[in-house]
């Protein structure tokens, strides 16, 4: 069980890329497939834009450790989440693992709806609102097996959730998080790749001794 040592956030800030048309037009070129045994469809491919890690660490506020180039990383891949059609997905609640790392996004569609965003949530029955850890399994007199089975068959059933925090979707918005809170997006737009919500994933390795936004 990986011991959580991140510090709970949710950052945004706009106009993350200068050029965020190219960028963009480049999600839309991108070869799309979803792994055997995730949901959500990637693309096979990252996109690393020059100078990009930099501006992470200064955006983020702290040291950047581990910069994967594997696609299967989701490091610099573009995602895209469908309302409707033959790829329609209901955003469902879960952790990124390895828990520890950082999850950046960055909204790629124009102009879709504000309440396209991203929202970290609580477990109504658990209380919990990070991944089960060896304190939670004991107060809940449950095994990490059963709690991770219970998260999965509820995790489309927004009535056993609580939402604490929610982003909301605009254009060339970064947001970030601990991969490890229990998260989703808000809500899925579109049916195909023209008028979805397409966004790009950075998951990095940090140094939390580096984080300047935990400091008083």
């Amino acid at each position: 069980m990986e011991k959580l040592v991140y510090h709970r956030f949710l950052l945004s800030k706009d106009d993350f890329y200068e050029n965020p048309q190219d960028v963009y037009r480049r999600a839309l070129e991108a070869e799309y497939y979803e792994p055997d045994g995730f949901t959500g469809r990637r693309s096979k491919k990252v996109y690393h834009e020059t100078g990009v890690k930099q501006k992470l660490e200064r955006w983020l506020g702290i040291k950047i450790t581990r910069w994967d180039k594997d696609p299967e990383m989701e490091n610099g891949v573009f995602f895209f989440g469908f309302s409707g059609g033959n790829d329609k997905e209901v955003p469902a609640v879960h952790s990124d693992s390895p828990y520890n790392d950082i999850t950046a996004l960055i909204y790629l569609t124009p102009g879709l709806p504000v309440d396209c965003g991203t929202s970290l949530w609580m477990h109504k029955k658990t209380g919990l609102c990070d991944p089960p850890s060896p304190g939670a399994t004991r107060r809940l007199h449950m095994s990490l097996e059963d709690l991770r089975i219970q998260f999965e068959l509820e995790a489309r059933q927004r009535n056993k959730w609580i939402e604490t925090d929610r982003v909301g979707y605009r254009f060339n918005r970064m947001i970030a998080y601990p991969s490890g809170v229990l998260h989703s997006a808000s809500k899925h737009f579109g049916d195909h790749l023209t008028n979805g919500r397409i966004y790009q994933t950075f998951r990095i390795g940090v140094d939390w001794n580096t984080f300047r936004l935990s400091r008083r």
